[in-house]
């Protein structure tokens, strides 16, 4: 296994590194129509392309970093401070409500995003909130989401937080997190935090 310590850079995405953002951003959405509306995975990600080149958004670039080694992408998170993500999140929402093909699809997508909003608190306004964070497949396994969680830990220090919060996708990232200091703070919704 080779040795992750140092040798990816973070740094902020830039639109050529919206398609391939988009393919490891998908990965980790369990149910992608509940964030880029119902049709193809093709549509999906189209949608999803949009949003990343709006500003004020959820998905605007600006929220995106990626992890690179030798010049080549290898990863990516997306960051939010925990103050906007309600913000962020609404203005996605009313943005694929828009988009979204179909009267039936338009309702079901907003009354999903309305029931997720009472009963789905993601980060509390005093966190540095990562909402997704993917390593491309091939570079799974050399420790560097490990080393993308400890850099963003300290961009979260610098920028005022305290904690640093995320909610794990299943049960194995559980594991992993915690590995990493976060403590499961909400099982149903698999919310973690830790304290930096």
């Amino acid at each position: 296994m080779e040795s992750a310590s140092g040798s990816i850079t973070l740094k902020k995405a830039t639109r050529k590194d919206i398609k391939e953002i988009t393919e490891l951003i998908y990965i980790t959405e369990p149910e992608p129509e509940l964030e880029w509306g119902y049709g193809s995975e093709k549509e999906r990600k189209q949608v999803l392309e949009h949003l990343m080149k709006i500003k004020n958004n959820r998905f605007s670039l600006k929220n995106f970093i990626v992890a690179r080694k030798d010049n080549k992408l290898i990863g990516m998170a997306l960051l939010i401070d925990g103050k906007d993500i309600d913000r962020l999140t609404i203005n996605s929402e009313k943005k694929v409500v828009k988009i979204q093909k179909g009267f039936l699809n338009k309702l079901g997508y907003i009354y999903s995003s309305i029931r997720d909003y009472f009963l789905f608190r993601e980060c509390e306004d005093d966190e540095f909130y990562i909402s997704n964070i993917a390593i491309k497949k091939e570079f799974r396994g050399n420790g560097y989401a490990k080393v993308m969680i400890d850099k963003i830990s300290k961009m979260a220090k610098r920028k005022g937080y305290d904690k640093v919060s995320l909610v794990a996708k299943n049960d194995k990232l559980i594991k992993f997190y915690e590995s990493l200091g976060f403590n499961l703070i909400n099982k149903r919704i698999r919310r973690m935090v830790s304290e930096i």
